[in-house]
């Protein structure tokens, strides 16, 4: 009877040991899968910047590799610039994230300002966003023309659908100095999803809606919306182009007229261009949807080109109008 109740505590105790040995060794892989994969790289905030480009085009990788100063801009599986000017950045891991936006200035000292667009929005691991930040329009004949600021955006995948859209900016339209409709803020990147008509007093076309680009009345271009890109130089072809929409790649239109000053390229992100000659017209600015053009007499330069309209599907949102001078910006921020 002894040796029956020893052989069958020995049994137990055998058990218990085995059972345990188990657990000890299961628990260090049952903590790894919990905590693997919390993120892919170190990020708090980031002001996305042009990275010291000017004009129609935006940025290069370099270029931006040179501007920025993070743990991550080196590494082309967080952040790239695949087409130039569209910056790729990759979220480093699930979370919710503020956008702020901000489009450009049209050309000259006083071109509409662009919109303010800020937005917070839930991001998945992985997710690519790509980013264009608006560049400030320019100006010829001694300022008295001058072309549209292009609009900041920025979309995830599939990038080419309203349901891509985080934010959009709409830049300023273009305005020279001595322009009689600037208390209107027409020519300000708007906050609405429409572009802005443009004002001459020889003549003005309206702005895009529904991601569409501007129209064009004559001797200027249109900027460049989400979807489709601005009206050509309405006073004949070959000219002048409208900006590109950001599915096409968001280039600022571009001057054809081929003369000293005779015309100025539109800034990176949908601006249109600019033109002088006889009747002078400045282009409009880039945006959700593009903004119309202005047109004026040669010897005057009372027009402006309307304001890009702009987007936002965040929540806890807050916008304004002419709000941002130069060029556009875009800061994310993980909160």
């Amino acid at each position: 009877m002894k040796r029956l109740i020893t052989h069958a505590n020995f049994i137990i105790v055998i058990l218990f040991i085995s059972w345990e040995l188990n657990a000890q060794v299961a628990l260090p892989t049952f903590q790894a899968v919990q905590f693997a994969g919390s993120e892919l790289y170190s990020f708090s905030s980031h002001t996305f910047t042009n990275c010291g480009a000017t004009g129609r085009t935006g940025p290069t990788l370099a270029n931006c590799k040179s501007s920025y100063d993070t743990v991550w801009e080196g590494d082309t599986d967080f952040f790239n610039v695949q087409t130039q000017g569209i910056q790729e950045w990759t979220v480093p891991a699930d979370g919710t994230y503020r956008i702020e936006a901000y489009g450009s200035q049209g050309g000259g000292s006083s071109g509409g300002l662009g919109a303010r667009m800020r937005g917070d929005f839930d991001l998945t691991e992985g997710a690519v966003i790509k980013i264009v930040v608006g560049q400030q329009g320019g100006t010829a004949g001694n300022s008295n023309t001058t072309s549209g600021g292009g609009g900041s955006f920025v979309i995830k995948s599939p990038y080419n659908s309203n349901n891509s859209v985080l934010v959009i900016a709409g830049g300023g339209g273009g305005s020279p100095g001595s322009s009689d409709y600037q208390s209107g803020g027409y020519d300000n990147g708007q906050t609405g999803t429409s572009g802005s008509r443009g004002y001459g007093s020889t003549g003005y076309s309206n702005g895009g809606a529904n991601g569409n680009g501007g129209s064009s009345s004559d001797r200027a271009a249109a900027g460049g919306g989400f979807l489709a890109d601005g009206a050509d130089n309405g006073q004949s072809a070959g000219y002048g182009t409208g900006g590109d929409a950001f599915v096409n790649g968001a280039k600022g239109g571009e001057d054809l007229y081929n003369q000293s000053g005779g015309g100025v390229d539109g800034g990176f992100g949908g601006g249109g261009s600019g033109m002088v000659s006889g009747y002078r017209g400045s282009g409009g600015g880039g945006g959700y949807s593009g903004g119309g053009t202005g047109t004026q007499s040669s010897n005057g330069s009372n027009h402006q080109g309307g304001g890009g309209g702009s987007y936002n599907s965040g929540s806890n949102t807050s916008n304004s109008s002419g709000a941002r001078s130069g060029h556009g910006q875009v800061i994310i921020t993980r909160i």
